[in-house]
């Protein structure tokens, strides 16, 4: 049986926004072809706590050192997209604060 590894995501809140970790953990690749009636190569594995599903080789890796360097990209890609938006969110507010420190107020000018 060939051994392959998955990526977990784990997150501090139900919803998944409070990304706390990752692990990698290996499966045991128990079927790897095409079905009947499919058309693309699909695997049956087990996980390591021996659950039993299905899925596609394309979403795991050869090795656990692979399924890591993954972990690696995905984390500094989504760090340097959350950087660019907290820059263009603070330049927001300070276009907004600008124009609020402009607005007349109300109850002076009563």
């Amino acid at each position: 049986m060939k051994t392959m590894y998955e990526i977990n995501w784990h997150y501090k809140d139900s919803e998944q926004t409070q990304f706390s970790h990752c692990t990698v953990t290996p499966i045991t690749i128990v079927r790897e072809g095409i079905l009947p009636g499919c058309t693309g190569v699909s695997i049956t594995a087990n996980d390591s706590n021996g659950r039993t599903f299905q899925g596609s080789s394309r979403d795991y890796f050869e090795t656990e050192a692979a399924a890591w360097d993954s972990v690696r990209q995905g984390l500094a890609e989504t760090i340097e997209a959350n950087e660019d938006l907290v820059k263009f969110l603070k330049e927001e507010n300070h276009r907004m604060f600008s124009f609020l420190i402009t607005l007349p107020d109300m109850e002076k000018s009563e």
